[in-house]
């Protein structure tokens, strides 16, 4: 039931109509529209030549990092701009390709919530398909980063809508840390410099840990050896004598710095493997430095799907990491 309940509700968010105003400028009283990992290709027929169709669908259906399987980084609606125009403005990512003879210049421009929120926009506007194309490749690594954020932005608004207020203090008083935890997570393990929460259906868990370990490098090797003694010691597998580890595969796990709100990092994205076990799945970890400069803080969030696509529920943990505040 509380499952059913969650579920009305953000579908009732996601659908909430708009308001028009003069200009052509709307209001949005919510969320912008789509479904999760979704975007609009907005590209006129004319234009959408086996070049483009190649050079485009490479940048934005490339594989999301850090996966156990194959799966998109979004899911491509394609439309002409006319279509655009009468249907999905109000979808939270779109990329558009407005290629026209009567441009007299070829531009790029990434517009922020223009017509809903949260939204990004992206017009390449100009005469020459070939120029609007490499506009497009000059800047796809800002591009992708941009809905790829707005994605987690769009979650992060679903989930403060309903949070839980008790774990949220609970993770304040004991780590000095503010983040947005969704009703639907329980506490499934507590040790003093260590918390377990869980979400847990009959086909998937989610699952977040936040632990303090004394403070560290925060390199690759020493937040791997960080993460593999937390759950040795805290995470019972599913049989006797199983635990998660860090799965070390070739170029894994991905090792980032970079800051959330005012917290300067590391991120990794990898893959987690069981000892004396055959579980697996994908995590998504964020660690920080305490103010003091005497601990480590590390939010990590990590599912388990084993006959499942895997990229939308390691969203939903990462948008619950990327709240740290």
């Amino acid at each position: 039931m509380k499952k059913l309940v969650y579920f009305l509700v953000l579908t009732a968010l996601v659908l909430t109509s708009c308001k028009s105003k003069s200009g052509g400028n709307i209001q949005v009283e919510n969320f912008s529209t789509g479904k999760a990992g979704e975007m609009i290709l907005a590209m006129d027929s004319a234009y959408w030549s086996p070049e483009a169709q190649k050079a485009i669908l490479e940048v934005l259906e490339q594989p999301q990092p850090a996966l156990n399987q194959k799966e998109p980084l979004f899911d491509i609606i394609r439309c002409s701009n006319k279509d655009l125009a009468a249907s999905f403005m109000r979808h939270r990512n779109i990329v558009q390709f407005d290629c026209s003879p009567n441009h007299s210049t070829n531009t790029f421009e990434i517009k922020k919530d223009a017509y809903t929120s949260p939204q990004i926009h992206v017009v390449i506007k100009g005469n020459d398909p070939k120029q609007c194309l490499n506009l497009f490749l000059e800047h796809q690594d800002e591009i992708v980063k941009a809905m790829y954020d707005n994605d987690i932005a769009r979650l992060q608004n679903a989930q403060r809508k309903l949070n839980n207020p008790a774990l949220e203090e609970k993770i304040q008083k004991k780590f000095g840390i503010k983040m947005t935890i969704p009703d639907s997570y329980f506490v499934g393990r507590e040790e003093p410099d260590f918390l377990w929460l869980c979400y847990r259906t009959p086909k998937n868990d989610r699952f977040v840990m936040i632990y303090k370990t004394p403070a560290h490098e925060l390199t690759r090797d020493s937040l791997v050896a960080a993460r593999n003694r937390i759950t040795k010691a805290y995470i019972q597998g599913a049989v006797l004598g199983a635990y998660p580890i860090v799965s070390e595969l070739t170029g894994f796990p991905i090792t980032d710095s970079i800051r959330i709100h005012y917290h300067q990092g590391v991120e990794q994205r990898g893959l987690w493997e069981s000892v004396n076990d055959k579980m697996g799945g994908p995590f998504y970890s964020f660690t920080t430095m305490t103010a003091d400069g005497s601990s480590c803080i590390t939010v990590d969030g990590f599912i388990y799907a084993p006959q499942e696509a895997k990229r939308n529920y390691l969203r939903e943990v990462e948008a619950i990491v990327k709240s740290i505040n």
